[in-house]
């Protein structure tokens, strides 16, 4: 790819998919949530965002949202798998927040994790780190499982127990499958956080090689 390739994709990019910051993100919902309260619509944080506020610093271009009903407003476009995205000005910036309604057969655990969503300190429910898991592992993009490793990275974090304590409510007997998928992206995380802890136990000597810190 030459150079002016590259400057004509970057260019492209900025255009079309114009990352957005933590805060601009939850003051775009503050517009929606205050129709959403005053409509009785219950909502929660899902997505990137969601994620930006358990940690990962991941870029996002969209303000994902789980509801209980679509709100009285024009959508840009409705969502094919249930629910409506809307516009909504911040600074003089146009943001898009999918307004997510399920209306597939992912139906029941979008409903039970927005039931059991939590407050997130900052004016808005989110989903619990134990739910975001499960969405993640359901909707199987790359992106979701980058995010489903770091969630379960983090120490503390994520109840395991309670991840597959949600699946058996919600799946009975045919939680078996899923949940021994897990154990498997479980075991994953655990070695990639290992992998992490080793190398933050080594620091570059002046001769170029990699020691590991002592302990006292």
């Amino acid at each position: 790819m030459t150079n002016e390739s590259v400057r004509q994709l970057i260019q492209r990019n900025v255009a079309e998919k114009p990352m957005i910051r933590t805060e601009d993100g939850l003051a775009a919902l503050a517009q929606l949530a205050r129709r959403a309260r005053k409509a009785r619509v219950h909502y929660a944080l899902c997505g990137g965002l969601a994620m930006h506020l358990y940690g990962f610093s991941r870029a996002t271009t969209d303000v994902d949202v789980l509801a209980s009903a679509v709100l009285d407003l024009t959508a840009e476009h409705t969502l094919s798998f249930g629910g409506d995205s809307y516009l909504v000005k911040v600074k003089g910036r146009a943001i898009i927040v999918d307004w997510i309604v399920r209306n597939d057969f992912l139906r029941q655990y979008y409903e039970q994790a927005l039931a059991d969503a939590v407050d997130s300190g900052v004016g808005h429910p989110i989903l619990s780190p134990e739910w975001l898991v499960i969405i993640k592992y359901m909707a199987g993009r790359a992106k979701d499982q980058l995010d489903l490793l770091w969630l379960l990275r983090q120490p503390d974090l994520v109840d395991r127990a309670l991840v597959k304590r949600h699946l058996q409510t919600a799946m009975g007997e045919a939680a078996y499958f899923p949940i021994r998928e897990l154990e498997r992206v479980f075991l994953e995380a655990d070695t990639l956080r290992l992998r992490d802890e080793a190398d933050e136990g080594k620091q570059p000597n002046p001769l170029g090689k990699r020691t590991r810190n002592k302990r006292r």
